[in-house]
C-alpha cells in the first residue's frame, strides 16, 4: 500500500496533493500541518479519513518530521511562499528540516528506506526553462519575486549536497492559478503558463508514482489552454519590485497591515 507524506498541506499545492491522494483507498497519507485547525477548516473530509495522518508542529521540530516521514514512499514538500520578503529563507529551512529528519532515521535505523523528496520549485531557477522566455519578461519575474528565487536557489544548492544518499525530484512549473484540474503533462524541456494547481499537484503525484526523474527538474504543463490567467499577477510584482529595490518598504506595508 503506498505511503506518502506531505509538508505544507494548507498551501494552495499541498492541499491539492492531500486531496487527490485521500480520494485513493489504497493510499496513506501523513501530513505535516503548522495548525491543525486550519487543516480541518480546508479540508473538513479528511477529519474521518482513518488513512490520513496528522502531525502538527513547527519546522524546527525535526523529531516530529522524522516520524511524519518514516516509512513513505514519497515526500511532497509543498511549503512556500509567493511574498518577496527580503532576506526569506523558508525553503532553505524546510529543506534542512528534512535532511536533518531523514539523517536522523538513518542514523537509527541504517537500513531504513530513504523517501523520494518531491520538492516544489519554480521555473525561474531553471535556466533551460526560463531561458524560453523573453528577457524582460525573466528580468521583471525574476527581479519581482527575487527573495523568493534566491531562496529556492539555495535550497536546491543545499539538496544537491546530499546526492550520494538522498533522491530529490525538483519540480519547477511557470506561472500558477487557482482553478480545476484541466489535464497535465511532465516536460523536461519547456514550462507553460499558467498552470492550476490541481494540475501542478496531479504532476507531482505522477512524478512519486512513475519514478526515474531523480535529481532532475520537472515543469508540470497544462495540456489545453483554457486554464485561468492570474489577473493579480501585475500588482504582486509591482509590490515585488518595490520590495527588491527599497527592502524596507516592507517593515513599513506590514506594520501598515498593506499585505
Amino acid at each position: 500500500m503506498p505511503s506518502y507524506a506531505v509538508l505544507g498541506a494548507t498551501g494552495a499545492t499541498g492541499g491539492n496533493i492531500l486531496k487527490l491522494l485521500a480520494k485513493n483507498p489504497q493510499n496513506t497519507v501523513n501530513v505535516y500541518v503548522r495548525s491543525k485547525p486550519k487543516l480541518l477548516a480546508q479540508a473538513p473530509e479528511i477529519a474521518s479519513n482513518k488513512r490520513v495522518n496528522i502531525f502538527t508542529g513547527s519546522l524546527k521540530d525535526t523529531a516530529l518530521i522524522a516520524s511524519c516521514v518514516k516509512n513513505t514512499d514519497a515526500v511532497f514538500s509543498t511549503v512556500a511562499s509567493n511574498d518577496n520578503m527580503p532576506g526569506t529563507h523558508i525553503a532553505q529551512d524546510t529543506a534542512q528540516s528534512i535532511v536533518v529528519a531523514l539523517m536522523d532515521l538513518r542514523m537509527t535505523e541504517p537500513q531504513i528506506k530513504i523517501p523520494t523528496i518531491v520538492w516544489l520549485s519554480s521555473a525561474s531557477v531553471n535556466p533551460k526553462f526560463y531561458s524560453q522566455e523573453p528577457a524582460l519578461l525573466h528580468w521583471l519575474l525574476a527581479t519581482s519575486f527575487s527573495y523568493v528565487y534566491t531562496d529556492l536557489a539555495h535550497a536546491e544548492e543545499y539538496l544537491k549536497m546530499h546526492q550520494k544518499w538522498l533522491k530529490v525530484v525538483f519540480i519547477q512549473p511557470g506561472g500558477l492559478v487557482e482553478d480545476k484540474q484541466h489535464g497535465h503533462a511532465l516536460s523536461l524541456d519547456r514550462e507553460k503558463t499558467f498552470l492550476s494547481y490541481a494540475d501542478l499537484a496531479a504532476g507531482m503525484i505522477e512524478v512519486a508514482e512513475k519514478g526515474g526523474y531523480d535529481w532532475q527538474g520537472v515543469a508540470v504543463i497544462p495540456i489545453t489552454n483554457d486554464t485561468a490567467i492570474e489577473w493579480r499577477v501585475p500588482g504582486r510584482m509591482i509590490k515585488g519590485l518595490t520590495f527588491h529595490f527599497a527592502p524596507w518598504m516592507y517593515r513599513v506595508t506590514k506594520s501598515l497591515h498593506l499585505q
